[in-house]
Protein backbone atom coordinates (compact mmCIF):
# COMPACT_ATOMS: atom_id res chain seq x y z
CA UNK A 1 0.00 0.00 0.00
CA UNK A 2 1.15 3.51 -0.75
CA UNK A 3 2.14 5.53 2.29
CA UNK A 4 0.45 8.87 2.87
CA UNK A 5 2.23 12.03 3.94
CA UNK A 6 2.25 10.74 7.53
CA UNK A 7 5.80 10.81 8.82
CA UNK A 8 5.69 10.63 12.60
CA UNK A 9 8.20 7.82 13.20
CA UNK A 10 7.33 7.70 16.91
CA UNK A 11 3.84 6.58 15.90
CA UNK A 12 5.06 3.78 13.59
CA UNK A 13 5.68 0.29 14.95
CA UNK A 14 9.37 -0.16 15.83
CA UNK A 15 11.46 -2.63 13.85
CA UNK A 16 13.05 -5.47 15.82
CA UNK A 17 16.78 -5.06 16.52
CA UNK A 18 17.53 -8.40 14.82
CA UNK A 19 15.84 -11.10 12.77
CA UNK A 20 13.24 -13.08 14.70
CA UNK A 21 12.49 -16.50 13.27
CA UNK A 22 12.69 -20.25 13.57
CA UNK A 23 16.39 -20.48 12.73
CA UNK A 24 17.56 -17.50 14.77
CA UNK A 25 18.49 -17.51 18.42
CA UNK A 26 16.14 -15.47 20.61
CA UNK A 27 17.15 -11.93 21.44
CA UNK A 28 19.33 -11.55 24.50
CA UNK A 29 17.19 -10.62 27.53
CA UNK A 30 18.54 -7.05 27.70
CA UNK A 31 17.97 -6.53 23.95
CA UNK A 32 14.46 -8.00 24.15
CA UNK A 33 13.68 -5.79 27.16
CA UNK A 34 14.82 -2.67 25.32
CA UNK A 35 12.76 -3.59 22.26
CA UNK A 36 9.73 -4.35 24.44
CA UNK A 37 10.09 -0.88 26.00
CA UNK A 38 10.10 0.64 22.50
CA UNK A 39 6.95 -1.30 21.61
CA UNK A 40 5.13 -0.23 24.78
CA UNK A 41 6.20 3.39 24.21
CA UNK A 42 4.82 3.11 20.64
CA UNK A 43 1.50 1.67 21.83
CA UNK A 44 1.01 4.35 24.45
CA UNK A 45 1.95 7.15 22.02
CA UNK A 46 -0.44 5.90 19.32
CA UNK A 47 -3.32 5.40 21.73
CA UNK A 48 -2.81 8.89 23.18
CA UNK A 49 -2.46 10.54 19.74
CA UNK A 50 -5.58 8.88 18.35
CA UNK A 51 -7.68 9.47 21.47
CA UNK A 52 -6.67 13.14 21.62
CA UNK A 53 -6.94 13.79 17.87
CA UNK A 54 -3.28 14.84 17.79
CA UNK A 55 -2.50 17.17 14.85
CA UNK A 56 0.39 14.84 13.89
CA UNK A 57 -2.17 12.33 12.59
CA UNK A 58 -4.46 14.70 10.70
CA UNK A 59 -2.60 14.14 7.42
CA UNK A 60 -3.44 10.43 7.38
CA UNK A 61 -5.92 9.95 4.58
CA UNK A 62 -9.02 7.88 5.49
CA UNK A 63 -8.40 7.91 9.24
CA UNK A 64 -12.13 8.15 9.77
CA UNK A 65 -13.86 8.08 13.16
CA UNK A 66 -14.64 4.40 12.47
CA UNK A 67 -10.96 3.66 11.71
CA UNK A 68 -9.85 5.54 14.84
CA UNK A 69 -12.32 3.60 16.94
CA UNK A 70 -11.13 0.26 15.53
CA UNK A 71 -7.46 1.19 16.05
CA UNK A 72 -8.13 2.12 19.67
CA UNK A 73 -10.00 -1.17 20.17
CA UNK A 74 -7.09 -3.13 18.73
CA UNK A 75 -4.64 -1.33 21.05
CA UNK A 76 -6.66 -2.02 24.21
CA UNK A 77 -5.29 -4.62 26.62
CA UNK A 78 -8.80 -5.71 27.66
CA UNK A 79 -11.93 -6.09 25.56
CA UNK A 80 -15.56 -5.95 26.57
CA UNK A 81 -17.88 -8.87 25.72
CA UNK A 82 -19.03 -7.27 22.44
CA UNK A 83 -15.46 -6.82 21.17
CA UNK A 84 -14.47 -10.35 22.27
CA UNK A 85 -17.50 -11.72 20.41
CA UNK A 86 -16.61 -9.73 17.28
CA UNK A 87 -13.01 -11.01 17.34
CA UNK A 88 -14.07 -14.61 17.99
CA UNK A 89 -16.43 -14.51 15.01
CA UNK A 90 -13.63 -13.29 12.72
CA UNK A 91 -11.08 -15.55 11.06
CA UNK A 92 -8.11 -13.38 11.99
CA UNK A 93 -6.92 -14.62 15.40
CA UNK A 94 -7.39 -11.10 16.80
CA UNK A 95 -6.75 -10.55 20.49
CA UNK A 96 -6.40 -7.52 22.75
CA UNK A 97 -2.92 -6.03 22.83
CA UNK A 98 -0.91 -8.40 25.04
CA UNK A 99 -0.83 -7.20 28.61
CA UNK A 100 2.90 -7.03 29.06
CA UNK A 101 4.87 -5.95 32.06
CA UNK A 102 7.40 -3.22 31.74
CA UNK A 103 10.89 -4.69 31.51
CA UNK A 104 12.33 -5.23 34.95
CA UNK A 105 8.93 -6.10 36.47
CA UNK A 106 9.26 -9.83 35.96
CA UNK A 107 8.46 -12.16 33.12
CA UNK A 108 10.53 -13.11 30.11
CA UNK A 109 10.92 -10.12 27.78
CA UNK A 110 11.45 -12.34 24.70
CA UNK A 111 8.17 -14.15 25.34
CA UNK A 112 6.43 -10.77 25.64
CA UNK A 113 8.04 -9.57 22.39
CA UNK A 114 6.82 -12.69 20.58
CA UNK A 115 3.30 -12.20 21.98
CA UNK A 116 3.22 -8.62 20.70
CA UNK A 117 4.61 -9.60 17.30
CA UNK A 118 1.95 -12.32 17.04
CA UNK A 119 -0.72 -9.73 17.94
CA UNK A 120 0.70 -7.40 15.29
CA UNK A 121 0.78 -10.13 12.61
CA UNK A 122 -2.89 -10.92 13.28
CA UNK A 123 -3.78 -7.22 12.95
CA UNK A 124 -1.85 -6.99 9.65
CA UNK A 125 -3.62 -10.10 8.35
CA UNK A 126 -6.97 -8.56 9.33
CA UNK A 127 -6.16 -5.20 7.70
CA UNK A 128 -5.06 -6.78 4.42
CA UNK A 129 -8.20 -8.89 4.11
CA UNK A 130 -11.23 -7.47 5.93
CA UNK A 131 -12.06 -4.80 3.35
CA UNK A 132 -12.35 -7.43 0.57
CA UNK A 133 -15.75 -8.80 1.56
CA UNK A 134 -19.03 -9.62 -0.11
CA UNK A 135 -21.48 -6.93 0.87
CA UNK A 136 -20.57 -4.02 3.11
CA UNK A 137 -17.14 -4.49 4.74
CA UNK A 138 -16.64 -3.48 8.36
CA UNK A 139 -13.76 -1.25 7.20
CA UNK A 140 -13.02 0.14 3.75
CA UNK A 141 -9.62 -0.44 2.14
CA UNK A 142 -8.58 3.18 2.76
CA UNK A 143 -9.47 2.89 6.44
CA UNK A 144 -7.38 -0.27 6.71
CA UNK A 145 -4.47 1.55 5.06
CA UNK A 146 -4.86 4.43 7.54
CA UNK A 147 -4.73 2.05 10.52
CA UNK A 148 -1.77 0.32 8.86
CA UNK A 149 0.20 3.57 8.99
CA UNK A 150 0.55 2.97 12.73
CA UNK A 151 0.99 -0.81 12.63
CA UNK A 152 3.79 -0.77 10.05
CA UNK A 153 7.31 0.47 10.73
CA UNK A 154 8.41 3.73 9.14
CA UNK A 155 10.65 1.67 6.84
CA UNK A 156 9.31 -1.68 5.70
CA UNK A 157 11.24 -2.12 2.45
CA UNK A 158 13.10 -5.43 2.43
CA UNK A 159 11.27 -6.68 5.53
CA UNK A 160 8.60 -9.34 5.87
CA UNK A 161 5.30 -7.60 6.56
CA UNK A 162 4.49 -10.13 9.31
CA UNK A 163 7.69 -10.91 11.26
CA UNK A 164 9.48 -7.66 10.30
CA UNK A 165 12.71 -9.55 9.64
CA UNK A 166 14.91 -8.36 6.80
CA UNK A 167 15.36 -10.71 3.83
CA UNK A 168 16.63 -10.62 0.28
CA UNK A 169 13.85 -10.26 -2.31
CA UNK A 170 13.75 -14.00 -3.09
CA UNK A 171 12.99 -14.86 0.57
CA UNK A 172 10.70 -11.93 1.43
CA UNK A 173 7.45 -13.84 0.95
CA UNK A 174 6.34 -15.40 4.27
CA UNK A 175 6.26 -18.89 2.72
CA UNK A 176 9.79 -18.48 1.33
CA UNK A 177 11.33 -18.01 4.78
CA UNK A 178 8.92 -20.00 6.94
CA UNK A 179 7.64 -16.85 8.63
CA UNK A 180 7.17 -17.51 12.34
CA UNK A 181 4.49 -14.85 12.73
CA UNK A 182 2.64 -15.36 9.44
CA UNK A 183 2.24 -19.08 10.04
CA UNK A 184 0.76 -18.43 13.51
CA UNK A 185 -2.07 -16.32 12.07
CA UNK A 186 -2.80 -18.63 9.14
CA UNK A 187 -1.17 -16.62 6.34
CA UNK A 188 -0.68 -18.78 3.28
Amino acid sequence: MKRSRFNADALCFPLPPARIGRAEAPLLPAVAATYLSEILRWRNAVAAAVAAGDPAITTIENLTPRARSRLLALLRTEWDAKTRSWAAASDYDLTPFPLTREPGQGGDPMTAVLEVLHWRAAVIYYLTDVWDAMGKPELEMGECAAIGEFIRPARLEGCCVYCLSEFKADRLDPDAHGCLMGSRVGVR
